[in-house]
């Protein structure tokens, strides 16, 4: 369903001349081969989620944004609604590089009006397990476990390019903090 869409959404901006970018994920990696990944890395994705979406990368004539664990602190998200779920357990050795949707929104907003083509990561400064998340997000106890097999490990982007591009930087779980 991922790329039959992209398919349409790539082939509609070609006949009306639209630029066009596409939010992508950090799961094309696998997390085996040295994260944080930069945008020349080789994509390795190991679930269908992230091989699904790097097809639709490849359908993409415009600019990728690959980005990490989206998570809005002013209104309740699933990201939020898990950490408070007492049942909940979280992996301690998947890391990710959270970040949060408003600011992903805005450098989105920014990049519409920039010379930006090819893959672009944009994701929070932060790389933290998903357990180290939950407890930022406020669980008061979070559970943790190793990941099952077939999930991806460390998939950390480095988004260093992208702050050299966009006037206001992402301020990931610091924000948290504040």
């Amino acid at each position: 369903m991922i790329v039959l869409s992209i398919r349409n959404v790539a082939a509609a901006a070609a006949r009306a001349g639209a630029r066009l970018i596409h939010v992508s994920t950090d799961l094309v990696f696998d997390g085996e081969h040295g994260a944080p990944y930069r945008e020349e890395d080789e994509p390795r994705p190991i679930s269908a989620y992230g091989r699904a979406k790097l097809e639709a990368e490849r359908l993409v004539d415009g600019l990728i944004v690959r980005t990490s664990l989206l998570y809005g602190k002013d209104e309740p998200g699933p990201q939020e609604r898990l950490a408070t779920d007492p049942k909940a357990t979280f992996y301690v050795d998947e890391i990710r590089c959270p970040t949060r949707v408003d600011e992903l929104a805005g450098a989105l907003l920014e990049l519409a009006g920039a010379d930006v083509s090819g893959v672009l990561h944009v994701a929070g400064p932060e790389a933290v397990s998903r357990l180290e998340f939950a407890r930022f997000l406020g669980a008061p106890d979070p559970r943790g476990m190793p990941a099952p097999p077939g999930r991806a490990r460390n998939v950390a982007l480095d988004s260093s390019r992208a702050g050299s591009l966009l006037t206001a930087p992402l301020t990931g779980l610091r924000r948290l903090l504040q």
